[in-house]
C-alpha cells in the first residue's frame, strides 16, 4: 500500500512538473502567406435556352428541341458529355398584371433550361460560345477562366509562405529582444485562388451573338497561408 502511494505521488509531481513547463514556455506565433501568378486552365461556361407558349408541353417541346441543338453543336465542337451537365430546369406560368381591372393575366408557361460547361482547352472557348448561341442559347450567363486544381500548385506557394512566416517570426524576435527557437506548431490553410480577371457574359433573349467577341483568359492568383508557432527565450 505505502508503494502504491508513493507511485502515485511521483506520478502527480511529474504531470505537475510537466504542466508548470508548459506554463512558463513562452511562444511566438506568426502567419505567412503567399500569392503566385497562374495562367488558368479550364473555362466554366453557362448557357439557357428559355421557351414561352400557351400551352406547357409545346413549351417543354421547344425547348427541348432547342437545347437539343444546343448540345450537339458542342458536342461537335470537342466537348465531352461528362463535361456537360443541366444544373437548372424548370417550367413555370407566366402572368402580367392589368391595370384596368386590377387582375393577373395568365400569359402562358416559361420553360428554361440551363447547361453547364467545362472546356478544357481554352482555344475552343470561343467555338463553343459561337456553337451554342447560333443553336438556340438565347442566354449565357457565364464565361469563366480559372484552374481547376489549385493543390497542384500549393508547393511552390508553400515554400514561399514558410520564408514568409520566419522573416516575420525573426523580425519581430529581434525587435523584442528575445531568441527565436524551434517551431512547436505549424498548420496551413487550404490553397485559395482569386481571378484577376475572368469574362462574364450576359445574353438575353438573343441580344447579340457570339461572333467576333474577344475572351481574354487573363491570370489565377493563388495564395497560401502557413500558422507557425515558436518557442522563445
Amino acid at each position: 500500500m505505502r508503494k502504491t502511494l508513493l507511485a502515485a505521488a511521483a506520478a502527480l509531481l511529474a504531470v505537475a512538473s510537466v504542466r508548470a513547463a508548459e506554463e512558463e514556455r513562452r511562444t511566438l506565433t506568426v502567419t505567412g502567406t503567399a500569392e503566385i501568378s497562374v495562367a488558368p486552365d479550364i473555362c466554366y461556361m453557362s448557357f439557357s435556352v428559355e421557351t414561352s407558349h400557351k400551352s406547357a408541353a409545346d413549351a417543354y417541346r421547344q425547348n427541348n428541341e432547342l437545347m437539343n441543338k444546343v448540345n450537339a453543336a458542342i458536342k461537335a465542337k470537342g466537348i465531352a458529355a461528362k463535361d456537360m451537365q443541366t444544373t437548372n430546369f424548370t417550367i413555370s406560368p407566366e402572368y402580367h398584371y392589368e391595370r384596368a381591372t386590377n387582375k393577373r393575366i395568365f400569359d402562358g408557361y416559361l420553360v428554361s433550361h440551363t447547361l453547364y460547361v467545362k472546356v478544357r482547352e481554352l482555344a475552343k472557348v470561343p467555338d463553343v460560345l459561337d456553337a451554342a448561341v447560333n443553336a438556340g442559347a438565347n442566354q449565357v450567363l457565364e464565361i469563366t477562366f480559372t484552374v481547376e486544381n489549385p493543390k497542384r500548385y500549393a508547393s511552390e506557394a508553400r515554400v514561399d509562405a514558410i520564408k514568409a512566416a520566419r522573416a516575420k517570426a525573426s523580425q519581430i524576435a529581434s525587435l523584442t529582444d528575445v531568441k527565436l527557437g524551434k517551431p512547436i506548431s505549424i498548420s496551413e490553410s487550404e490553397p485559395g485562388r482569386r481571378i484577376l480577371y475572368s469574362q462574364t457574359a450576359v445574353m438575353r433573349n438573343g441580344a447579340g451573338a457570339g461572333e467576333g467577341v474577344t475572351l481574354e483568359p487573363g491570370e489565377i492568383k493563388l495564395t497560401h497561408t502557413v500558422y507557425i508557432t515558436y518557442e522563445i527565450n
